[in-house]
C-alpha cells in the first residue's frame, strides 16, 4: 500500500470507513489509470499554477468517476457518491479539498435502511442469548454509544461500579471519537447485575470488556454477525431491513424522541456535540434523571400485570419475598420456641430467641429454609 494512502487511512478511527475509502480508492486508480500518489502530485501542481480550467481538472475527473461507477461499474447512486467522498477526504486530508458543483455527485435521498426492534422484540433477543450476547444487548440499551465506542469500553470501566454498594447514579465516563466528546454513561442495575456474573470470566490478560482474540477488542463485524444470529434464533422479520449494533442507538433516541425529550438533551445522552452556545443552558439539567425516563421504558426484565401496569422482574420478587417472609415469620417463631435454641448464654435457663421483627425478608427466608432442613 502507498504511504499516502496508509498515512490516510491510519487517521480514520472506524473499521468499516478505512475499508470503503480503501475500495474507493483502488476504484479510482482503476478510472484514471494512475496511483493514488500521482494523483496527489497531479493536484498539487494543478492548484500552483493560475489557470482555473487546469485547477479544476480533478472536480471534472472525480464527476466523470461518479458516473463511470454508475454505467461501468453498475454500483448504486450511494456506493458511487461513497467513492467520491473516499476521494475528497483523502484530498481534504493533505489539504487540497475538491470543490464538486451541486447535485453532478449526489447521493441518493435516504430510506430508513436499519432495522429497529421493538421493545418486545428487544426483550426476546435478550431472552435468548447467553451470557455475553445478554450483557452485549443490555448495557447497549443502557449507554448509546457507537460501536467503535462501545467496544472500547474497558473492564477498569465498570469494576469499580460492581464493588460498590448500590449507587444512587452508577455512571462511568467515555470520550468519543469522532465528535472528541465526553460521554457520561449510565448503567441499569440489571446491567450491573448481568455484568456481576460476566465479568469474572473474562479473560484477565485482556483490557477490554467485550473481548477479542490477544490482546485486541471485538470485532465490530463479529457483534453485528451475533446481533443478525438472535435475530435468525428469534425468527424475527426484518422486512429485509439491516440488522447492526446501531439499533441500539436508534431505538434510545426514538423511545426519547416519542417521551419529548429535548433534542440537546439527546445529544447528550449519546455522545453527540451540543452547540457551544447551547452549552450554557444545559449546565444544570440532571441528565441521569433524563436518562432514567428513557431507560425505564427499555427495560429487558419486565412483565405486564393484570391490571396493565410494568413491574421489573426484580421488583416483583422483592414484593414476593416481603410477603412469603410475613408469612413463615409465625412458622419460625413456633420452630424457634419447640427447639429452644440457641443455647443459654448469660441468660442462665432463658432461650435466646433472634429478633425476627428486624431481619430482611432474605434473612427470615434463609432462617425459614435451615429450620426446614434441620427436620429432615
Amino acid at each position: 500500500m502507498e504511504p499516502e494512502i496508509n498515512e490516510f487511512l491510519e487517521s480514520i478511527p472506524t473499521k468499516n470507513t478505512r475499508k470503503s475509502y480503501l475500495r474507493g480508492l483502488e476504484l479510482f486508480e482503476e478510472f484514471s489509470n494512475r496511483t493514488v500518489s500521482k494523483t496527489i502530485k497531479m493536484r498539487r501542481e494543478n492548484l500552483a499554477g493560475n489557470d482555473l480550467k487546469v485547477r479544476r481538472q480533478l472536480e471534472r475527473e472525480v464527476e466523470r468517476f461518479f458516473v463511470w461507477l454508475q454505467e461501468e461499474k453498475k454500483l448504486s447512486q450511494n456506493t458511487a457518491y461513497s467513492a467520491c467522498v473516499a476521494i475528497k477526504s483523502l484530498l481534504s486530508f493533505y489539504d487540497m479539498p475538491l470543490k464538486l458543483r451541486r447535485g453532478v455527485v449526489n447521493r441518493a435521498p435516504t430510506m430508513p435502511k436499519d432495522w429497529i426492534p421493538s421493545i418486545d422484540q428487544l426483550r426476546l433477543l435478550y431472552q435468548i442469548g447467553d451470557l455475553r450476547e445478554k450483557n452485549i444487548i443490555s448495557m447497549a440499551k443502557d449507554v448509546p454509544l457507537r460501536i467503535g465506542d462501545y467496544l472500547s469500553i474497558k473492564k477498569k470501566d465498570v469494576q469499580p461500579l460492581l464493588t460498590s454498594e448500590k449507587l444512587e447514579q452508577p455512571t462511568f465516563t467515555i470520550q468519543t471519537r469522532k465528535t472528541k466528546t465526553p460521554m457520561t454513561c449510565f448503567l441499569s442495575q440489571e446491567t450491573l447485575n448481568l455484568l456481576k456474573l460476566y465479568v469474572p470470566t473474562l479473560r484477565k490478560n485482556n483490557p477490554y470488556l467485550f473481548q477479542g482474540r490477544g490482546m485486541a477488542r471485538a470485532n465490530e463485524d463479529s457483534i453485528n454477525l451475533a446481533l443478525k444470529n438472535l435475530v435468525k434464533k428469534a425468527n424475527l422479520d426484518t422486512h429485509g431491513l439491516n440488522v447492526r449494533f446501531h439499533m441500539f442507538r436508534k431505538l434510545f433516541i426514538s423511545v426519547g424522541a416519542t417521551m419529548g425529550l429535548n433534542t440537546d438533551i439527546l445529544k447528550a445522552l449519546t455522545g453527540k456535540t451540543i452547540k457551544s452556545d447551547m452549552q450554557p443552558y444545559y449546565q444544570g439539567v440532571n441528565l441521569y434523571e433524563q436518562w432514567k425516563k428513557v431507560n425505564n421504558h427499555l427495560q429487558l426484565t419486565q412483565t405486564t400485570s393484570s391490571n396493565g401496569r410494568i413491574a421489573s422482574l426484580e421488583e416483583l420478587t422483592e414484593i414476593a419475598a416481603e410477603a412469603l417472609a410475613d408469612l413463615v415469620k409465625p412458622v419460625i417463631r413456633e420452630k424457634l420456641i419447640e427447639k429452644g435454641r440457641p443455647t443459654q448464654r448469660d441468660t442462665m435457663g432463658l432461650i435466646y430467641m433472634p429478633n425476627i421483627d428486624k431481619m430482611s425478608p432474605r434473612e427470615l427466608l434463609e432462617l425459614y429454609v435451615k429450620l426446614k432442613s434441620d427436620e429432615l
